[in-house]
């Protein structure tokens, strides 16, 4: 498969992976240079459901439960915002585990549809946990070549599966490569971000899971336009609350400030009080005027937003208190946002 198209594609036992197309033009028309410099370089390997729960790192299996996570946020609002010495510490004790929770078996089919694997990790995995996913597999599905690429492959990956990619698309009424792409593109989001390698990732704490998620699902949703774009949120809507913070990514209301941000030199202690007027601000203005007023800030916040976490990465300033600080902050935002 991978020698027909510029990227590289695996099957390794997904009876549904020929519903997927990797030839369309579109799929490459909407990347530009950086993603497409990723999407040639790390090979999509696809995978059967058994495959991707095997695949799936258990510590990864959490999620803010919705219902919860809005009551405590409710409670919140009634105090000052900038009152917590630490803002995302209050909803620290609403990340569960999907094991313990009944309705991970639906999350999943949202969450678990795609999996992107730093190159460390990869490099951790032994031969023999490779062989256990492979056996899961379908043989008359998998590929001319798969299981080799798969037992020696060291470096970054994405996988992807099929199934449940199928099953997402039946359930919206959408076209199947519409999740396809969605999903790609925000496992190559991941990819994007993914410059701590091989040091300590934010990803681990849960709001770097928060952070992370809506970023890459702001990378997978900027690549579409007109209807497309329309359809994309109403798939994020379907996962959990972490997922959904990408449009107030993208709202974020100051370009000239992210300059400073990328630094992370700013006190979190300003950006918040500044933010939190801000929306105050504009509640007691008139929609059309409201509206005029957000635009021109819209795009350019987002891609700060996305510059700043991944330089925070990359010079680990995230473990520093204060930049820490900074981005617990910024996760509840959000999170508020999100649900």
């Amino acid at each position: 498969m991978g020698r027909d198209i510029p990227i590289t594609v695996h099957n390794l036992g997904s009876p549904a992976g020929k519903a997927l197309d990797f030839v369309r033009e579109g799929l490459y028309a909407r990347m530009d240079a950086p993603m497409m410099a990723l999407a040639v370089r790390i090979p999509v390997y696809l995978v059967n459901e058994a495959q991707m729960d095997r695949l799936y790192p258990p510590e990864r299996r959490r999620f803010f439960p919705e219902e919860p996570l809005r009551r405590r946020l409710r409670e919140l609002r009634e105090r000052d915002p900038w009152d917590d010495e630490d803002p995302f510490a209050p909803l620290e004790d609403l990340d569960r585990w999907g094991e313990d929770l009944r309705n991970w078996n639906r999350v999943k089919d949202v969450v678990a549809v795609g999996l992107y694997v730093r190159g460390s990790a990869m490099g951790a995995q032994g031969r023999d946990f490779r062989q256990e996913v492979l056996r899961l597999g379908e043989e008359e599905a998998r590929t001319e070549g798969a299981e080799e690429a798969f037992l020696d492959h060291e470096g970054p990956v994405i996988f992807l599966c099929p199934e449940r990619v199928v099953g997402w698309a039946e359930e919206k009424g959408v076209r199947v490569a519409l999740v396809q792409d969605k999903v790609y593109y925000h496992e190559l989001g991941h990819a994007l971000m993914d410059t701590a390698d091989p040091y300590p990732d934010p990803y681990g704490e849960s709001w770097g899971r928060v952070v992370e998620e809506s970023l890459a699902n702001l990378v997978a949703w900027r690549r579409f336009r007109g209807q497309e774009a329309a359809w994309v949120p109403r798939l994020i809507q379907d996962q959990p609350p972490e997922y959904r913070g990408y449009a107030a990514a993208a709202a974020l209301p100051h370009p000239l400030f992210w300059p400073e941000i990328a630094h992370l030199r700013v006190p979190w202690e300003y950006w918040e009080e500044w933010w939190w007027r801000y929306r105050h601000f504009l509640r007691g203005i008139p929609g059309r005027l409201r509206t005029f007023l957000e635009l021109p800030f819209s795009p350019d916040g987002g891609s700060g937003l996305y510059r700043a976490w991944r330089e925070s990465k990359r010079r680990g300033l995230w473990r520093e208190p204060a930049t820490q600080r900074f981005w617990r902050g910024v996760a509840r935002l959000l999170l508020e946002e999100g649900v």
